[in-house]
Formats: structure tokens, sequence, C-alpha cells
């Protein structure tokens, strides 16, 4: 990544060629998000511009190049990519590069997520983009980096133009999220903390249907036999319970493994005991194939990422976009207490 000069900055405007606004991110926030506003109001110019933000590890930004107008996730030479949105391609080594036409005078929201394990010594990095007009967020992409697990460091926002070029760009609002979910203000102004829902994206009717040809392909070649579907989940009855029937309202004690279905990678699981969890507060895919095994029962699921973690960069194990797996021991189903 190219080291740009540093340019101090209380409103968040970058007008000379190049530039960076720093914000200042105490040890005592341990933050995994950055989210900021960027608006590019003028362009003079057809050279090379670029701006967004970056951390000290990855940059996401909007990019203008003679006619062309695309939204680049920029990351180390060694990381791998780990997951794209649609039509997101790789360009140079390092980099990920999605063409959309962003206009002048519009406020786009960049978003660059984390996740780490310090057991596998790696962190995962996502840039995503909200775009106005279509009210959607869109998953550009997710990178692994090898040898590093911190949380968000050097949050800033940047301009970079080459000779003859000039313009106005803006952030006006500047955020971190801390790992317990809330949100620190940068720039310490009057505003609410912001809503990021990345459920429903850009590419989400287009993700399922890639998703469920690749699960019934499996079925088809033999390689999974969760053949049932119900409601949008596959699943097959690996034991029958001989208790009740589970319902979505009720607390269950389970034990559990969870997997990737693409490798088969291991991203949780019980041991020595078992899990308790009222099944409402777990992700769609449990609360649909739960309830259909009684206590004492076994049941395999095979969940598409729009019934999970969507493009969420929800654990270092968990890419966005990841078709899950459960082998669940159900033991115990209590209902609510009235």
């Amino acid at each position: 990544m190219s080291t740009l000069l540093i340019a101090a900055s209380t409103t968040g405007r970058a007008a000379d060629k190049d530039s960076t606004i720093n914000y200042l991110l105490p040890d005592s926030v341990k933050a995994v998000s950055f989210l900021a506003d960027v608006e590019v109001r003028a362009v003079k110019g057809r050279k090379e511009v670029i701006t967004g933000i970056q951390t000290d590890m990855v940059r996401l930004y909007l990019e203008t190049e003679k006619d062309e107008k695309e939204v680049v996730f920029e990351f180390p030479d060694d990381a791998v990519v780990a997951a794209k949105g649609k039509d997101v391609d790789p360009d140079e080594k390092g980099e990920l590069e999605w063409e959309y036409n962003w206009s002048l005078n519009e406020v786009y929201k960049l978003l660059i997520a984390t996740a780490n394990d310090s057991a596998g010594n790696f962190a995962v990095y996502s840039g995503y983009i909200f775009l106005p007009k279509e009210n959607k967020w869109k998953l550009i992409g997710t990178c692994r980096i090898s040898g590093q697990w911190r949380t968000i460091q050097q949050p800033s926002f940047f301009y970079s133009a080459g000779k003859k070029n000039a313009a106005d760009a803006v952030s006006s609002q500047v955020w971190c999220q801390r790992n317990n979910g809330s949100w620190k203000n940068m720039l310490n102004t009057e505003s609410k903390s912001p809503m990021v829902n990345l459920m429903s994206h850009m590419d989400s009717i287009s993700q399922y249907q890639t998703e469920r040809a690749f699960i019934e392909k499996a079925i088809a070649d033999g390689t999974t036999d969760a053949k049932e579907n119900a409601e949008g989940i596959y699943y097959t009855i690996l034991k029958e319970g001989t208790g009740r029937q589970v319902s979505v309202d009720d607390t269950v004690t389970v034990y559990y493994k969870g997997y990737l279905f693409a490798n088969g990678a291991v991203f949780d699981q019980t041991k020595e005991k078992p899990a308790t969890f009222p099944l409402k507060r777990l992700i769609r895919g449990w609360q649909i194939g739960i309830p259909l095994c009684k206590a004492g029962g076994k049941i395999k699921l095979v969940i598409p990422s729009a019934l999970a973690y969507s493009i969420r960069t929800r654990a270092a194990k968990i890419p966005p976009n990841s078709i899950l797996v459960f082998e669940i021991e159900v033991l115990d189903a209590k209902a609510p207490t009235q």
C-alpha cells in the first residue's frame, strides 16, 4: 500500500492531491468494524482518483480513471481471497474490483469488518458498500490474512490523485463498532448510531440460486445425505427421538458440530458438555431445522447462507456466503415458562 501524506481536519474534507485524515482509536475500543460516509463532490482530470477508507491492513475505496468507475477492495499481496460478491473480479494481486458507475454528490457508506482467530493466528477482513439508489449493501470481498489477529487499527479516510487532478471529497459520518456491537462516533458529532443490516443484500437472490444448485448437485452426486427440504434448508434425521416434538419457542440442550459445506472445515462444536440455547436467539436455519426433530433425536442440517450469516463477517472461520452444516443431537427441549 502506498503511504499517503497526513492532513489534519475535523470536517473530513480532502482536497489536496494526496491526503489522509486519521482517527484516534483508544486502546480500550476493540473495534471490529469501521464505517464511514464518503461523498465525492467534484473531480477534475482524467487520471486516476481514489477516495475511501483504510486500516493498517486493508483499503476500500471509490476509484475513477478516465471514464471508468469502480469500487476496489485492496489487501496485502499474500492474503487469500475467502469470498467475493457477484461480478467482483480480481485485478492486480491483492485487489478485488467491482465495476460500478457511482455518482458525484451521492453519499456512499463504506464498511470494513474484521474477525480474528487467535488460535489459528489469522484474521479475515471484508469490504462492503451501501448503495443508496438500490438501498442495499454489496459485498466486495473478504480476504484471509495469516500471522495477525488484531482488531481494527489506524482507521482513516484518504484521498489520492495524480498530477493535474483535483477533487472535493468529504466524509461526514465516521464510526467504529466495538466487539460488543456498540458504536463509537469518531467525529464526536450529534448523530444516531448506524443501523447495518447485511442479511438482505444486492446479491441475495442470485446467491441463493447458486447455493441451492450447489447443494442439489451434491445430493445428486451422493456427497450429502441431507436430501429433504424444509423452508429452504436441507436435512436428514440421523436418529429418531422418543421425546416431545421441539418447538421454535423452546430452550434446547444439544450436542452439535458445525462445519463448512464447501470443504468440511469445522468452525464450532461442543466437547464434553452440551450447550443450552433459547432457539429463537439462534440463526434462522436452526429455528426451522430443530423443530423437525424430537427430544432424544439427532438431525443433520445443511443451511444456505441466507438462513445463516449471509454476507456478515460473523467469525474468522465462517466467510461471508458460507453454506453451513450442523449435526445436532437434541438432549432436551423445554417450553418457556408461563
